[in-house]
């Protein structure tokens, strides 16, 4: 009788689990010496760029499968070009989509800003509303690592900006 009891008390802790869905994206943020460049890697969940896609352009991407829309890429580099935005001391810079590969159900996005002298660097602000319009309890992790300068910072829909002063 006591299993059935505590079984039924952790089994609504359990379903809770299942039906809960945390809204979560990665940023890492490096400068590469070797490349003079800041290199950057976005995690996504697979099944949240699905739905962006849907209700924002009206497609269904397939991400992952084989019938993937031939041209995914340049939706991704348009949606986030106008969704995250770098700006190094003071001024917004360009990056570069270099491409993406899956992991599990991840999407990683490999972005670049090229021929950045570290010396120069005297600050980096990054702006990051990336699904924040299909889903407003997102939360985007942005951690920067410029010239020994670490930080992590937690972005929500109500503050989307982050700046790290080296």
């Amino acid at each position: 009788m006591k299993k059935y009891i505590v079984l039924l008390l952790i089994l609504p802790l359990l379903s809770f689990g299942i039906y809960h869905k945390f809204y979560l994206s990665v940023t890492d943020i490096n400068y590469a010496e070797e490349d003079q460049a800041i290199q950057m890697i976005s995690r996504y969940f697979i099944d949240d760029l699905e739905k962006l896609f849907k209700e924002r352009y009206g497609i269904d991407a397939q991400l992952k499968t084989k019938e993937e829309l031939k041209n995914i890429d340049s939706y991704i580099e348009k949606y986030l070009h106008e969704k995250f935005i770098v700006s190094i001391n003071g001024e917004e810079v360009t990056w570069n989509f270099i491409g993406k590969e899956y992991d599990v159900d991840v999407m990683k996005c490999y972005l670049e800003i090229p021929k950045i002298k570290s010396k120069k660097i005297k600050s980096i602000s990054v702006e990051s509303k990336v699904l924040f319009d299909v889903y407003p309890e997102q939360q985007n992790v942005v951690h920067i690592n410029i010239n020994d300068h670490k930080k992590s910072f937690m972005l929500i829909k109500q503050n989307d900006k982050a700046m790290l002063k080296l």
